[in-house]
């Protein structure tokens, strides 16, 4: 009898354990992102249809110290943080915003602010930035980067990754001494979307690519999927969508400043939760490098037609995560650490929704 009441009890608790509680659906902006700076430095941007271009290869960069793949010390992504730093700028000179259409951050061989124009006219401010690496030896005196034995790794080599930025006064300066930008087609949409992610700590993942890319008719596609979004953000169902941006840039490493929103190419029409993971080898993530994790939607342009995921479709799929996130489960259908959060990610097929 004992035994049997144990096995019940075990049971239940394991049920209880697997049961969360009530999900509470934030109800407006306010409720999901709570750095009014970044808010209101992205809110002038977006205001002023500029968008930012963050390489993959730029959220993979971090501080770190490293003996091996097992004794190393990773400090979080940096992008995010420097591209505040300099955004903030335009808080007090708003004048700027007017001399450029997009502002990037990359990884190149001397940290400066460089300005780069596309034939017809577009004007891209690139911040670059360098990696540098220190090199030395493993003493009594070395403060290892994790937890260990000196003895064990005396006499290795030690790497400690810094980088370089450009200062704010070159930055500035090079603004000022640019022109006011022209008024171009690929740059003229709606920036009701790009607010609507500012006011939630968000920003488009803008791509060069894809600002080109036109159909048949001479319509550029990021510019119609804008116009789109920005009809589709007047519509009262965002409750799940929002839960979401609050929850990414709460438990993502990633995403504790500055988010994304993707619109990518694909074959099949879907939406969902996003995860751009290098490394699926647990014990390296372990380690502390950070995935980018983000909400998306996937267009494709067949006969001339831009077909896409709308909003709407977007928030019946997020419902559904959510369901399955706080349900009874005996398995979770997402990762919940910070360095990868929702690894592999969410998506589904609209036509299924």
């Amino acid at each position: 009898m004992l035994q049997r009441l144990l096995v019940i009890t075990g049971v239940l608790l394991f049920l209880g354990s697997c049961i969360s509680s009530y999900v509470r659906l934030p109800s407006s902006a306010k409720q999901v992102y709570g750095n009014g700076d970044i808010q209101q430095s992205l809110l002038l941007l977006a205001q002023n249809n500029i968008l930012v271009n963050i390489p993959e290869a730029t959220t993979r960069e971090f501080e770190k110290s490293e003996i091996d793949q097992k004794c190393r010390s990773i400090k979080e992504p940096l992008w995010s943080e420097k591209l505040s730093v300099y955004l903030n700028e335009f808080r007090k000179r708003p004048e700027l915003l007017s001399r450029f259409h997009v502002i990037e951050m990359k990884r190149a061989d001397t940290a400066d602010v460089r300005v780069q124009k596309d034939l017809d006219g577009a004007v891209t401010l690139s911040i670059n930035f360098v990696k540098l690496e220190n090199y030395g030896k493993v003493s009594f005196q070395t403060k290892l980067p994790c937890n260990g034995s000196i003895a064990e790794y005396l006499g290795r080599e030690l790497v400690k990754t810094n980088y370089d930025f450009p200062g704010i006064e070159k930055f500035v300066l090079t603004l000022q001494n640019l022109p006011e930008k022209k008024d171009l087609p690929r740059f003229q949409f709606s920036n009701n979307f790009l607010s609507y992610l500012a006011e939630r700590g968000a920003m488009f993942k803008f791509s060069h690519e894809m600002s080109f890319e036109k159909t048949a008719q001479g319509k550029y596609v990021m510019a119609e999927l804008l116009n789109k979004l920005s009809e589709e953000v007047k519509q009262p169902f965002h409750q799940h969508l929002n839960y979401w941006f609050k929850q990414i840039n709460e438990q993502s490493t990633q995403a504790h400043l500055i988010q994304m929103f993707a619109a990518l190419p694909d074959r099949e029409i879907k939406a969902g939760v996003r995860v751009d993971a290098k490394n699926e080898n647990s014990s390296v993530k372990a380690a502390g490098e950070a995935d980018l994790t983000y909400l998306y939607i996937t267009y494709n342009v067949e006969n001339d037609q831009i077909n896409s995921a709308n909003l709407q479709q977007l928030e019946k799929c997020l419902q559904n995560f959510t369901e399955d996130m706080s349900g009874i489960k005996l398995r979770k259908p997402a990762a919940t650490e910070k360095a990868s959060y929702l690894r592999p990610g969410y998506s589904c097929n609209v036509s299924k929704l």
